[in-house]
């Protein structure tokens, strides 16, 4: 099983802007007794495809439990503190019987909750040319919502998904073209007494995702094809051969390919803050998300002999929650003394000073 997109079981992320306003809050906000509660539960099933029964007939239509999978549920933080930017999201395991259920904080009012089934990829299997074929790394994103129903104090809501692939294997992929690349991150870097941010290789290999989408004459989708399973080295770097059909060459609209990296998210991220008068640099630790990052490359006619390359891919780490940490715009522990160097403008900063 193979699962991208986000982030951790059953976390709770704040999504908001770098700099403390007003009207701002932390996810411990949201652990008030006080707040009312709702419950979202519901199932998820997808189509898993053609099968044949015990008499030998061939169904191309069979929806199971899609135990493992992930349902993400948002609510704005505008519901909780009018004027409030961004989104919390909670995340809900799908059971061996294809249900979830999640209970999570409420406003006073009226709350919309919306729940989505975070895309997956699962196997296939589709009747072509008298046989069932399977499709291993089908990617299932049709039906995923989301669903939105407004919840009131004590609710239970029920939200039900059947999801669906659109992958075939209509026509033959026999061709090959290599793709390679470099994936860094954004870290500091020791240099001398002090530090710099650099955009470097990381140790965790990232996992990758490359999809292919022609087209026909009229520029209409036609197919897709997706590789799953691709990882980087300790050096960040990655190589892969990618399938391409037959008559690719003799398309009017070349073939594109767009690679995505999964999500991570890191507990153990260190930041770095300076104190002027001590004239010493100090560490803290926090909670970051490295993002999913999308790049895309045309693949051109002489891309059977020279491969495509997309260079460096830089992954940004976007801070998950202020509370505690220094110099992120926290009045009860930025001092006047201090330079900041954790974030701004969700960037890693060396040079914003408070």
């Amino acid at each position: 099983m193979r699962k991208c997109f986000l982030i951790a079981t059953a976390a709770i992320m704040l999504v908001g802007c770098e700099k403390q306003e007003q009207s701002e809050f932390s996810s411990n906000d949201l652990k008030n007794e006080a707040l009312p509660q709702g419950t979202v539960v519901g199932t998820v099933k997808y189509d898993a495809g053609a099968y044949k029964d015990s008499k030998g007939v061939i169904f191309e239509e069979n929806f199971v439990p899609a135990k493992g999978q992930q349902v993400k549920i948002e609510v704005s933080n505008a519901d909780y503190i009018a004027g409030s930017a961004g989104d919390q999201i909670f995340i809900a395991d799908v059971d061996d019987n294809g249900k979830f259920s999640y209970t999570l904080p409420l406003s006073l009012a009226a709350t919309n909750v919306r729940v989505s089934v975070i895309p997956f990829y699962a196997e296939k299997k589709v009747y072509s040319a008298g046989a069932i074929v399977s499709i291993p790394d089908a990617l299932y994103s049709n039906g995923v919502g989301p669903i939105v129903k407004a919840l009131t104090n004590k609710d239970v809501k029920t939200y039900d998904f059947n999801v669906t692939s659109d992958a075939t294997v209509t026509e033959k992929m026999s061709k090959s073209v290599t793709v390679n690349g470099r994936i860094l991150v954004q870290q500091w870097v020791k240099n001398g007494g002090d530090y710099d941010v650099k955009n470097v290789a990381n140790e965790n290999k990232w996992d990758i995702t490359c999809k292919v989408s022609t087209w026909d004459d009229n520029g209409d989708s036609y197919m897709d094809y997706t590789k799953t399973g691709i990882k980087t080295n300790a050096d960040g770097e990655f190589s892969f051969t990618i399938n391409l059909p037959d008559n690719w060459k003799d398309m009017t609209f070349m073939p594109m390919l767009k690679i995505s990296t999964t999500p991570v998210l890191d507990n153990s991220f260190v930041g770095r803050y300076y104190i002027i008068a001590d004239t010493q640099w100090k560490s803290q630790t926090c909670s970051v998300l490295y993002p999913s990052v999308n790049k895309t490359l045309n693949v051109t006619v002489n891309n059977d002999v020279v491969p495509l390359n997309y260079g460096d891919i830089v992954i940004y780490p976007e801070l998950q929650d202020k509370t505690g940490l220094k110099g992120i715009g926290n009045p009860a522990v930025d001092l006047d003394d201090m330079m900041t160097l954790l974030y701004n403008q969700g960037a890693l900063n060396t040079t914003w000073y408070w």
